[in-house]
């Protein structure tokens, strides 16, 4: 059996065809061939999938990314070609991409009905997954606790089921509020926290973190009350430490969770006061610019995270 993994929800693409090759394995006395066809030349992966196994087993090869070979036009050919006339081998393809169904290369699969395709959720669709994930964990939690966790995973697929096994490690049939709150930290609100540090760091690649958490769909103008938030907390900490506030009365005035306050504390630190003066100055001016209509959000945070 030869099968096509594809889609631009890649974390689900690569996982299935994993698990397809986990069970082709069970079948025992196979030789198993990973190739990476984007870096390998293709004459080596020609002769790789022609060249009879070296103790005349049967095969389970995993060629990924061929699609992306520089010598796409002559391999892809081939690929078809022993598809068709291969039967004693098991080809698993996965492309970490979206490949249009009008390629002979998709429609080949598709014919066979071995192609698989997995692309990125809406959110409703996302949710649905998710329960299902629970389920399959032997776990329970209320619709409402399902979008919550879906918003804490920033809808990504990977991040949803590493929570998920978190939460599976509680022990506990049924889940509530309070155990997301506390195993779950809010991944976009670590990323914002990563943004400000590399925007405040000498050697710092702001943009590399915006362009991250905009990829996961997040709305540009929920970005910016996330930074404007955190760098009150900076403001507060900071205030507090320098007025000898315990971590406790930090806590309760920031209303945050206790075991949030150190890495505040730490971050504060690292800001003097005309720094932060400074960052409410143009996030002010980039807010009003904003909501007027004079200046895209994303451009807008753009400029904010490489002219401060």
């Amino acid at each position: 059996m030869h099968t096509l993994y594809i889609g631009n929800e890649t974390y689900l693409s690569l996982k299935n065809a994993k698990s397809c090759i986990k069970e082709l394995l069970k079948d025992g006395n196979l030789e198993y061939v990973v190739i990476d066809g984007e870096k390998t030349d293709s004459s080596k992966i020609i002769d790789t999938l022609s060249s009879q196994s070296l103790f005349n087993l049967p095969k389970v090869i995993f060629l990924k990314r061929a699609y992306k070979n520089k010598d796409r036009e002559n391999l892809i050919p081939f690929i078809m070609e022993y598809v068709n006339s291969n039967s004693v081998n098991s080809l698993v393809l996965w492309e970490d991409q979206k490949i249009s169904s009008i390629t002979k290369y998709v429609k080949l699969f598709k014919s066979l009905n071995t192609l698989k395709e997995y692309n990125k959720f809406t959110k409703p669709s996302f949710n649905k997954y998710v329960k299902e994930l629970i389920y399959e964990y032997g776990l329970s939690i209320t619709p409402d606790l399902i979008t919550l966790l879906s918003q804490y995973s920033n809808f990504d697929t990977e991040r949803v089921e590493n929570n998920i096994l978190k939460l599976k490690l509680l022990g506990k049939e049924k889940l509530n509020k309070e155990d997301i709150q506390f195993v779950i930290q809010d991944t976009l609100e670590q990323d914002i926290w990563k943004l400000l540090d590399e925007m405040n760091s000498k050697d710092g690649r702001p943009l590399v973190i915006l362009e991250k958490i905009l990829t996961q769909k997040v709305d540009p103008k929920y970005i910016l009350p996330m930074i404007i938030r955190n760098i009150r907390l900076i403001t507060q900490a900071k205030y507090l430490i320098s007025n000898n506030s315990n971590y406790s009365q930090i806590a309760s005035v920031l209303k945050i969770p206790p075991f949030t306050v150190p890495p505040i504390v730490e971050t504060s630190k690292r800001y003097d006061w005309e720094k932060i003066k400074s960052k409410y100055e143009k996030l002010s001016n980039l807010d009003y610019e904003i909501k007027v209509g004079r200046i895209d959000s994303k451009l807008g945070l753009t400029l904010f995270c490489t002219t401060i």
